[in-house]
């Protein structure tokens, strides 16, 4: 009898107190946050969605912005409870993304109240200059006091980290990694700055500085440097590099983010936020409106926030479990690769870019830092 699948939960808040200037999310910071009436859309959402999903399994639940630290405990509450009667089991992984500013002992009680038991803190950096090219409005000190207190109050903290800023160092970056694993967080993300425009979904200010010449960031030569140093602290902090930017502690691997990058499906639900379900070999891909008032309008008149939606077939399907997998410290399966892919594989292994062992696919280190280029290698 077949494994039923699994599905992951994600929910977006789009309120900041301020958007950040490398930032391309769909945020917001518009006020006053109507914190009640955006909990009654999303759980109306989360309710026209959830029979698309019946027959797989509900795993996870991640809370991302934005800011959904700023929401109202209560209303994480109801977001919660909702999802559990869609088949959360207890104890299954609630994420809440939270900034260093709005952590404090009563506020990760009432979280974990609610049923929030992972926090992902959006420190970015331990170092004030760092801190201020990016636009941040924490300090260093605020950072390390909210990852203390975040980890005595649960077991399971990450931290986001970014590299290849203005002022950004392969010392600070070390620093950075050595504070996260000494303040007690059990994940790290790292990220190297992005400002692609091919990337990003908006032109965010820090980009256009870049293009007009009033910023410059490190090299490619320096970002690499960094991003060393970031794994090699870690490393030596015990924390495992299981996909391409994230590091965790034995057993603290974000299960909701694996569902991701092992091509399973996620309802999303908010302004802006995207879900896909795999039917089979297909999968259909949508994203919300990213304006407010233009997502409330379509849920309180009882229709689907639907912008954009994508059918993907068979092939598209394949190439993006490949090119997310290889992401993954675990790799593919080799039995899924076609003949003229094998034959990639092995000129790749030649060229010290992956290998291939036990039936399984994996990147090298080098690998991963050139994966874009090396999966679409063996795209069909």
């Amino acid at each position: 009898m077949a494994a039923v699948r699994p599905y992951g939960v994600y929910v977006h808040f789009p309120w900041c107190t301020f958007r950040c200037p490398y930032c391309d999310f769909a945020v917001t910071t518009g006020r006053p946050v109507p914190g009640a009436r955006y909990a009654r859309a999303v759980l109306a959402e989360l309710r026209a969605r959830a029979p698309a999903f019946a027959g797989l399994a509900c795993r996870t639940l991640y809370l991302g912005g934005g800011t959904p630290s700023l929401w109202e405990p209560e209303h994480l509450a109801a977001v919660v409870d909702a999802v559990r009667r869609l088949g959360l089991p207890p104890g299954a992984e609630v994420t809440l993304e939270a900034n260093p500013e709005s952590v404090e002992p009563d506020r990760l009680e009432a979280w974990r109240a609610a049923g929030v038991n992972r926090l992902s803190l959006g420190v970015q950096s331990f170092d004030g200059e760092v801190l201020c090219q990016l636009g941040r409005r924490h300090s260093p000190q605020e950072a390390a006091r909210a990852l203390r207190l975040s980890a005595a109050a649960l077991a399971d903290v990450s931290v986001d980290l970014i590299y290849g800023a203005r002022r950004s160092t392969v010392a600070t970056a070390r620093l950075d990694a050595r504070r996260a694993a000494g303040l007690g967080a059990a994940h790290v993300s790292a990220y190297a700055l992005t400002l692609d425009p091919e990337v990003l979904a908006e032109d965010v200010p820090l980009a256009r500085a870049v293009r007009s010449g009033r910023l410059t960031l490190p090299p490619e030569e320096e970002v690499l440097a960094q991003a060393g140093a970031i794994r090699a602290e870690l490393s030596r902090a015990g924390f495992r590099r299981y996909e391409i930017s994230n590091f965790a502690r034995p057993g603290f691997a974000s299960a909701h983010n694996r569902l991701y990058w092992e091509g399973e499906s996620y309802l999303g639900v908010g302004v802006g936020a995207y879900g896909c379900l795999q039917r089979g070999e297909e999968a259909v891909r949508w994203g919300n409106h990213r304006q407010v008032g233009a997502w409330f309008a379509e849920v309180e008149a009882g229709r689907l926030p639907t912008a954009e939606e994508d059918r993907l077939g068979p092939r598209e399907v394949r190439n993006e479990r490949v090119m997310l997998g290889l992401r993954t410290a675990r790799g593919i399966a080799a039995a899924e690769l076609r003949a003229p892919q094998q034959r990639e594989v092995a000129r790749l292994c030649r060229a010290g870019l992956a290998s291939a062992r036990r039936g399984r696919v994996r990147l090298t280190a080098r690998g991963l830092d050139l994966h874009s280029d090396v999966a679409g290698r063996l795209f069909e």
